[in-house]
């Protein structure tokens, strides 16, 4: 072997280690003296993919195909750098031309199904691609992964989620692919099946430990994490404040409620907590000590000291206890979509329009505003009414421009992000 081809070979043992910065140094010296090395060019173009350096990529894969033309490889190295460009038609158009020149190579059509998946709108055609791979060779764990991206794109979740059992049953130490199964864990949309929440927590705990460099994981892990205390803090404000109604009605049912609101969300905490190993739960404990969560932390504990204490307080006392309970638990609520918002802003990830949390605070104004039409109704007197009437209104128009002029916001910054 020459000695550009051992480095060359140095170069992609390197990089299959993972440590593409190496690959590019041992390669630069090999193409500044034979800048025609069809094999250098390829694993350079990788290698520059794997740094997040789309555009020396580009050039590189670019040359590949000048000089050799027929090369699937190289126009597979292509169709990649144009993906990472952005550049998802041309993208598309090499990876079908390399996978005209190899049609039984497996290679090709996964990164055909990539490049359209790239392109956002043919997830179809990708799904086409993709299970084609997995049919040439069914012992590639990384096609099994790319056919579950795109049966997650086609929201066919159950699909996505067997074929990355299926990846993973080939591939145990897959770090990509067990964070890809505990992400479709954690963002679920049934808030109370907190038996997959702690699962998919476990999930991404044991991506980080088979691969440490995994910021995806540790990001998607304090994503669950603070999920849990959201819907912690959803329950606690929304018991005390039937607890808060009920005090008019029957003394004795409030403070059941009181002993309910303030037991119920200890329960959901605990049932949660039980399904998490040691580490997670010391690692739970510190997101509750950062930032504003932990004055939600603060704020939750006197919420349940006030509904514990309403238990066995004075029956005058309950209305007051309850009441500020609710509003405590709101804020509670408030303060860790905030913490997660933030969170979730510090690792660069644009918020998508929340319409669960608008729909949800329009049924806490909605309660807020039924209690006070019932609290003044109980009087007849007219001016009150008529008060009370204007002041509802005004609320209402506030409430309703405040949340068009926000929606209005991040759509505008959407649209910027996607130009």
């Amino acid at each position: 072997m020459t000695e550009a081809g051992t480095a060359v070979a140095m170069a992609a043992v390197q990089f299959q280690r993972g440590d593409a910065t190496a690959a590019a140094e041992l390669l630069g010296p090999v193409l500044a003296a034979e800048p025609d090395n069809v094999r250098a060019l390829v694993l350079m173009t990788h290698a520059q993919l794997a740094l997040k350096r789309p555009e020396p990529a580009y050039q590189a894969a670019h040359q590949a195909v000048l000089i050799a033309p027929e090369s699937a490889e190289a126009l597979g190295a292509l169709s990649r750098a144009l993906t990472g460009l952005d550049r998802h038609d041309e993208a598309i158009e090499v990876a079908q031309r390399a996978a005209r020149l190899e049609p039984e190579n497996a290679y090709r059509h996964n990164r055909l199904a990539w490049a359209l998946l790239g392109d956002g709108r043919r997830a179809v055609e990708a799904e086409h691609a993709a299970r084609l791979a997995v049919r040439l060779d069914p012992n590639e764990a990384d096609f099994r992964f790319t056919y579950a991206m795109v049966m997650k794109q086609l929201d066919y979740t159950d699909r996505a989620r067997q074929a990355l059992r299926d990846a993973l049953a080939l591939e145990p130490d897959n770090a990509v692919a067990q964070h890809e199964l505990a992400t479709l864990d954690v963002v679920h949309r049934n808030p109370f099946a907190l038996g997959r929440l702690a699962r998919g927590a476990s999930g991404l705990a044991g991506a980080l430990r088979a691969d440490p460099r995994q910021q995806a994981s540790r990001f998607m892990l304090d994503v669950a994490l603070r999920r849990f205390l959201v819907y912690t803090a959803v329950l606690l404000a929304v018991l005390a404040y039937v607890g808060w109604r009920m005090t008019q009605f029957s003394v004795g049912g409030a403070r059941v409620l009181a002993g309910v609101a303030a037991l119920a969300p200890i329960g959901f905490a605990a049932y949660f907590v039980t399904r998490l190993d040691r580490s997670l739960r010391a690692y739970l404990m510190t997101v509750l000590t950062q930032g504003r969560q932990r004055i939600a932390a603060i704020g939750a504990a006197l919420c349940l000291a006030l509904l514990l204490t309403a238990t066995v307080a004075p029956a005058r006392s309950l209305p007051w206890l309850l009441g500020v309970a609710a509003i405590g638990g709101f804020a509670v609520r408030l303060l860790t979509v905030s913490a997660s918002n933030a969170h979730v802003r510090s690792a660069g990830v644009n918020l998508a329009v929340d319409r669960v949390n608008i729909v949800l605070w329009w049924v806490v104004i909605g309660c807020m505003l039924a209690a006070i039409v019932l609290e003044v109704g109980a009087t007849s007197t007219t001016w009150w009414l008529s008060v009370t009437a204007l002041l509802l209104v005004t609320a209402a128009g506030v409430g309703l421009a405040v949340l068009v002029r926000r929606r209005r916001a991040r759509h505008k910054g959407f649209r910027g992000i996607r130009s």
